[in-house]
């Protein structure tokens, strides 16, 4: 028994002696698959950050054309100025990073519209952004099996937070037209009148201005101020508005009404807190041929004026009209 135990020993001792022999084998055998490995893991990390930061870069450039939609409706300095701001981000974006943009111009961003008005760039709707970058593998094994470069694309759509708000049926977000409408003080006066024009547009904001006032001159300034009417006469005043969901003009002209000095003048009569059923009786008996207008979205009712266009007291040609509204 003894004898059988030694014996065994022996063997055990033996096998340990050989043990490190096979290791270094077995490890030369696995060696060139662990350095595949290595390598492969090396550039699948490389690739994904590349990825990652791909990804961000359309994050942030689709957010950006989300917050600034209009800048790409039309060609003016302060749009050029938004468009190289998106452009510079992203290539500022894409030089901290280790996959080149291909092409190396940034793409520009795509709007949809989602919303179904008719616009593609007001609130609702999609800013999406794309790009692709050339990713190089630094592997020979790798570049020998998927070639040198590979190509990564990202994308990222945001929604439409810049330009006009409105709020449509169900209370969605929809697009906004201007609602045109013109403060004229006075709007009716001996020549030569001079008249203070603004705008006093109501609906989605507007973006550009169209005035006419009437006797051939022209403005495109919002506030175009005093302009000054020096041949007797009346005159039709419109005004168009504009923004990025259309354009719209002024149901019914702004009457400029402007006499000659030797016309026979009526004073203005103060018709604050008459009733309004009563007031063309006052108008009337202060000489004026014409008819007194509600303004819009007046009161309903027999209601109490609070306000007038023509200012008590003012003397001016008696076929002026007024606007009331209470």
């Amino acid at each position: 028994m003894g004898h059988r135990l030694i014996g065994a020993t022996r063997e055990k001792l033996a096998g340990a002696r050989r043990s490190p022999g096979q290791s270094l084998v077995e490890f030369a055998l696995i060696l060139p698959i662990l350095l595949l490995l290595t390598m492969a893991a090396l550039d699948f990390g490389r690739l994904y950050l590349g990825y990652i930061n791909l990804q961000n870069m359309a994050r942030v450039a689709s957010n950006f054309a989300a917050n600034n939609s209009t800048a790409w409706l039309t060609n003016t300095p302060a749009n050029a100025i938004t468009i190289t701001k998106y452009r510079n981000q992203v290539l500022a974006d894409g030089s901290a990073t280790n996959c080149a943009l291909n092409p190396a111009a940034p793409a520009g961003p795509t709007f949809s519209d989602a919303t179904g008005d008719g616009i593609a760039t007001g609130i609702g709707d999609r800013a999406s952004v794309t790009f692709t970058c050339r990713f190089r593998l630094v592997t020979p094994i790798l570049s020998g099996l998927f070639g040198s470069t590979i190509d990564l694309t990202a994308s990222s759509v945001f929604p439409v937070k810049s330009g006009l708000t409105g709020t449509g049926p169900g209370g969605s977000l929809a697009c906004l037209l201007p609602s045109p409408a013109i403060n004229a003080t006075p709007d009716a006066g001996l020549s030569p009148l001079k008249v203070t024009f603004r705008d006093a547009s109501g609906g989605g904001p507007g973006t550009s201005w169209a005035w006419a006032f009437g006797d051939g001159r022209t403005s495109t300034l919002r506030d175009p101020g005093e302009v000054t009417y020096s041949t007797p006469g009346t005159y039709q005043v419109t005004l168009t508005v504009s923004n990025v969901c259309g354009t719209k003009t002024t149901p019914t002209p702004k009457t400029i009404t402007v006499s000659t000095a030797s016309a026979k003048l009526c004073t203005v009569p103060d018709l604050h807190n008459i009733r309004i059923n009563t007031v063309q009786t006052t108008w009337t008996a202060a000489g004026f041929t014409t008819t007194v207008l509600q303004a819009a979205g007046h009161s309903s009712g027999n209601y109490k004026i609070t306000t007038q266009s023509l200012v008590a007291d003012f003397k001016t040609g008696c076929g002026a009209t007024i606007t009331v509204t209470g």
